[in-house]
């Protein structure tokens, strides 16, 4: 902290009113005076230098204060590339909505031109007394001369530079290599999100606060200058030649972490969709290096489409004139959605056609629906605080979801991609230690930890559940009504419920007395999901229901226990499985159990299901009788009873689970995946293969070889189902078919089902163009039966590779060797590099080794001797994924604590340690407790 006052005097002026006198008496009497008038000042001094900086430090907590409100920004920024710096000056419009004598704002890393600072009204100037940092809150503090009245507006101006940054936050350089002159070439651009703008310009950096922004840059003309809105005009800087002030109209009241600007050369590539939505003149531009204009971007060219969908579906325009696409070769996420100048990061973009995997373009297609979602959720209405990120980021994915299905009806992606989130929860979830998606937030890093995988998936879900309960008509009337009720404001969760509340009311959903909102908190309020038992009364047609937190971890103290759980059943006789509307419910609090009878009851020897669609996420437990028939519909009707793919999925999942807590028994659970062998959706066999894939790979000496026996047996009809393996490089496969076909041939080839390492190692020697998709897992077949020889020759390809897919693909199949030495080599050329995309190769040979039998170890004990420069290198969600790979392969307790032993005080890997540590804890109580009963059952169906 920094304090700094107004000049200390040595000694008081002359004291008025005293006449000089020439006596000796009168001259010793005045000096005498003045002595201890001087000493008197001197404490003074000394005691209000003691006492200022308590007083000035009284304010703790790492929120704005509530007594100033931003109104609007006028910010100047001129940039200077050449030096990799700027300099700027905001005008900020302050209303005091209290009396007070402190403005306080963030500002972090800026150079503040102090004795430029001033404080006005329209009718009178004021004066700062003094001025206090505290770096802890990243707060600057002007203290003022005379107090500011409640109700009056004021103008704070302040001056500042910097330099660019290299963090990919705030304003900061970024640089790419011309392709043909090998020249480095910078530019600058803007991160705010969540909490860096305070790094750019001093500014009241709190999602609340939202004010307008009038923002003028200034650049080289060499350059192009970007905003969030259109150029009203440029003219020639007053002093600097060659430069130019550009200025951009107002941008409407939005957040601090919203607003964006770059400097830049970049290209511009139109879109060769249509320029304008059906109902707003919107102009798209995509900026880009310019070795990338002939690259194919669908992404890029779906926003207009993505615009005119959302539109539609929320009944709300899209309010800005333009959209930039700033396509930038480093960023701190995957994309930004800032308002008209959406920025994505280049090395995550699938950029090269012949060589991306699908699942990178799809990735791409959700980066674009999610980013052009959140101008309605984030940018339109924004959540108070970052504890209800959930608010913005779970709608924007889910709706995203949307948006996929809807332009691209035959991929399904978007429902793969909410399957993939359902498997993700249900066993992220059933830890102990997960926390509530709402929950309270204080400094930047707790901020910044918020915006995990878990609070995406856990949000859409939650979106999502609100869509199947409340029914289409309900669930969109409510969506739209919250829209327009909060455009340009900002929410908590409670306002949400409060729409959907009123919209489901009206539609006759839900009854008058049904309090939504409490209903909702137990689902966002507590981490955690419940396990529903249902016990039917055969002679009555009753069912008993009762719900019970799940775990699989150790159970946490203080925790609830209870959820609001919407009910909907669906019987064998009548299989309608869009019927997603709640008939009961079980309420938190509430009765242990609840006896129900059903409308409409299945007959004895019809199965009832309850939660169609995973529309709620829970899992359920029926009694024997039921199970029986479930199993007897899966097994032996050629469409599975009717029984929808995300309830099969669903229905395996939830029977692995119980029996790894023992609840139900192993036997059970291989007679419910026995049904697998006719089914033909990729969902449950996805599912499936996860779940029996983790439980192998902890499974040692003859348990092993059985388990690789079974799961021959159960892939094998899957493999025969597709074309052979050797005709991939003929016989493209369809979009739709590419993610199934290349998990089928995976999972063949690594459990050698049949001809699949033949023909795999045939391709390879053959040297045939093979499709970007299909490459990893033939190759990593020849490396798994090779030696010397076929490890260099990959190497080569690795070292020749023109792109960064490609150099991912081969990195990924060099992962497969069985020889360390090799494996070493690979692992210590890309651990060494500086370049991003090198050096994210060593994650990916990594990940494959651990994923094998024969490295393990090995590749552990490397990862281990590296630690401090993997740590380094990597960020946290990395590292985590890492951690978690290496301990699902851990057999042996010594392991986990020579990790904990080295790992627990390097700083990175503090919390992935212990995400990881949780899973393996969870891991060896399965070995323990149910890996004998997991192989007795499994040797019953070899």
């Amino acid at each position: 902290m920094r304090y700094e006052s107004t000049s200390q005097p040595s000694s008081l002026p002359p004291l008025l009113g005293f006449r000089q006198n020439s006596s000796k008496s009168s001259s010793k009497f005045l000096s005498l005076l003045q002595k201890r008038m001087r000493l008197l000042s001197q404490l003074f001094w000394l005691l209000l230098l003691t006492i200022v900086p308590l007083i000035l430090a009284v304010y703790e907590d790492y929120r704005l204060p509530s007594a100033l409100e931003p109104q609007h920004y006028d910010l100047r920024i001129l940039t200077h590339m050449d030096e990799l710096r700027f300099e700027g000056l905001v005008r900020i419009h302050l209303l005091a909505r209290e009396s007070t004598r402190n403005i306080t704002l963030h500002v972090k890393d800026l150079k503040i031109d102090e004795e430029r600072t001033t404080v006005s009204s329209f009718q009178e100037e004021n004066c700062v007394t003094s001025i206090e940092t505290h770096d802890l809150y990243e707060f600057y503090t002007l203290h003022l001369c005379r107090e500011l009245d409640k109700g009056k507006v004021y103008q704070l101006e302040m001056h500042f530079g910097a330099s660019l940054n290299k963090s990919d936050s705030g304003y900061y350089n970024s640089s790419y290599t011309d392709a043909k002159t090998k020249q480095v070439l910078n530019l600058a651009v803007t991160q705010f999100s969540p909490t860096f703008a305070r790094q750019a310009f001093p500014c009241f950096d709190e999602p609340s606060w939202k004010a307008t922004f009038n923002v003028t840059l200034g650049y080289h003309t060499n350059y192009t200058g970007l905003s969030n809105m259109p150029i009203v005009g440029c003219q020639e800087h007053e002093t600097l030649d060659h430069y130019i002030w550009c200025q951009h109209e107002t941008l409407l009241r939005t957040s601090t972490y919203l607003v964006a600007y770059a400097v830049h050369d970049l290209p511009n590539r139109t879109t060769t969709a249509d320029k304008q939505t059906p109902h707003n003149k919107v102009t798209f531009r995509n900026w880009i290096q310019p070795d990338l204009l002939d690259k194919e971007m669908q992404f890029l060219e779906m926003a207009p489409k993505l615009i005119t969908f959302f539109e539609e579906l929320f009944q709300l325009n899209f309010p800005l004139a333009k959209i930039d696409q700033f396509v930038v070769p480093t960023h701190r996420f995957t994309a930004m959605e800032n308002w008209g100048l959406v920025t994505y990061n280049q090395f995550n973009l699938a950029i090269n056609p012949n060589d991306d995997l699908q699942v990178k373009k799809d990735s791409n297609t959700f980066t674009a629906g999610h980013e052009y979602a959140h101008q309605w959720f984030g940018n339109m209405v924004t959540m108070k605080w970052w504890n209800d990120l959930w608010l913005k980021e779970g709608p924007s994915t889910y709706f995203s979801y949307l948006a996929m299905d809807a332009l691209q009806p035959k991929l399904k992606k978007g429902e793969a991609m909410i399957a993939e989130d359902l498997g993700n929860f249900f066993a992220k979830d059933s830890f102990g230690s997960m926390t509530a998606i709402s929950k309270e937030v204080r400094d930047p890093g707790q901020i910044l930890a918020q915006f995990s995988d878990y609070v995406y998936q856990k949000g859409s879900l939650m979106i999502r559940m609100l869509h199947k309960v409340l029914g289409e008509d309900a669930f969109l009337q409510g969506i739209r009504s919250f829209l327009k009720q909060h455009a340009l404001g900002n929410v908590v969760q409670a306002d949400l419920w409060e729409s959907m509340q009123k919209a489901a009311q009206q539609e006759k959903v839900i009854s008058a007395d049904f309090n939504l909102s409490r209903a909702m908190d137990t689902w966002t309020l507590q981490g955690g999901y419940p396990l529903v038992t249902l016990i039917r009364d055969y002679k009555t047609g009753t069912v008993a229901l009762n719900q019970t937190r799940f775990y699989r971890g150790k159970e946490t103290e203080g925790n609830s226990t209870c959820w609001w759980i919407p009910l909907s059943f669906v019987r064998q006789g009548l299989p309608d499985f869009e019927k997603t509307i709640p008939q009961a419910s079980l309420e938190c609090p509430g009765k242990t159990q609840e006896v129900l009878t059903l409308p409409d009851p299945p007959s004895a020897q019809e199965w009832l299901l309850v939660n169609p669609q995973v529309s709620s996420i829970f899992r359920v437990n029926y009694d024997e009788h039921n199970w029986r028939l479930i199993k007897q519909s899966l097994k032996g009707d050629a469409k599975f009873g009717g029984i929808h793919k995300l309830n099969r999925a669903q229905l395996i999942d939830d029977m692995m689970a119980l029996a790894s807590v023992r609840i139900q028994s192993y036997e059970w659970a291989f007679d419910v995946l026995e049904y697998l062998r006719k089914e033909t959706e990729d969902l449950p066999w996805k599912r499936a293969l996860a779940l029996l894939n983790e439980l192998g790979a902890l499974l040692s000496g003859q348990d092993k070889n059985d388990f690789k026996v079974y799961m021959q047996q159960l892939i094998s009809p899957l493999y025969k189902r597709f074309s052979k393996l050797e005709i991939i490089s003929k016989t493209k496969p369809a979009t739709n078919e590419i993610s199934f076909q290349r998990f089928a041939y995976t999972q063949a080839c690594h459990y050698h089902v049949d001809d699949c390492v033949e023909q795999a190692k045939a391709l390879a020697i053959s040297r045939q163009e093979l499709p970007s998709d299909f490459r990893e897992l033939v190759y990593c077949s020849f490396l798994r039966e090779g030696g010397e020889v076929e490890f260099q020759l990959v190497l080569g390809l690795f070292k020749n590779a023109t792109n960064d897919a490609q150099q991912l693909i081969w990195a990924s199949a060099l992962g497969c060797s069985r020889d360390f030495n090799h494996l070493k080599e690979f692992l210590d050329l890309t651990l060494g590099s500086k370049e991003k995309a090198v050096k994210n190769c060593f994650l990916a040979a990594v990940k494959t080794a651990l994923s094998g039998d024969y490295l393990t170890s090995q590749t552990t004990n490397h990862i281990l001797s590296h630690a401090k420069v993997i740590g380094e290198k990597f960020k946290k969600k990395e590292l985590t994924s890492l951690l978690l790979r290496l301990v699902g392969q851990v057999k042996e307790s010594k392991v986990l604590e020579e990790l904990n032993d080295q790992l627990k005080d390097i700083k990175p890997f503090k919390k992935p340690l212990k995400e990881a540590l949780d899973l393996a804890s969870i891991n060896q109580q399965w070995q323990e407790d149910c890996a004998g009963d997991f192989s007795r059952a499994l040797r019953k169906h070899i």
